[in-house]
């Protein structure tokens, strides 16, 4: 009974055991996280430029399909190997995790870095500035 229940227990514990290996054919998590990134990015630049564009007429899935392209392009993949990626990071939601929060994180940095900046004056109102300056230095 012992030796039974022991390769019950034993049979248990290597089920717990996750295996964080990438298969071979599959982007790394860095690699998904920077596709990702990029096509939230095409994405965003498609629905608040390109459909907003009352100059010409727009296929939003065809602008989208075109950037995307693109995307794929740049980090030197296709869509199908990223598909294939992303089929495999979906069933295995703790190695997702990572990627999504890296993405908010990401998220995060850009809005910082956007809240922080200073919006720089209009010109005009710079030289309006400046000569007001020089006219308090003389008196």
């Amino acid at each position: 009974m012992r030796i039974f229940l022991f390769i019950i227990l034993t049979v248990f514990a290597a089920g717990c055991i996750t295996d964080k290996k990438i298969p071979k054919g599959i982007l790394s998590q860095n690699e998904m996280r920077k596709i990702m990134w990029d096509l939230m990015r095409a994405d965003a630049y498609v629905t608040d430029f390109i459909m907003k564009d009352s100059t010409r007429k727009h296929d939003q899935k065809a602008e989208s399909t075109l950037l995307y392209e693109q995307v794929f392009d740049i980090h030197s993949t296709t869509k199908e190997t990223f598909i294939k990626s992303r089929d495999f990071y979906e069933s295995r939601p703790d190695l997702l995790k990572v990627i999504t929060d890296s993405l908010r994180s990401d998220e995060r940095k850009v809005q910082q870095y956007q809240n922080h900046k200073k919006p720089q004056p209009d010109t005009s109102l710079r030289k309006i500035k400046l000569n007001r300056k020089l006219e308090n230095t003389r008196q």
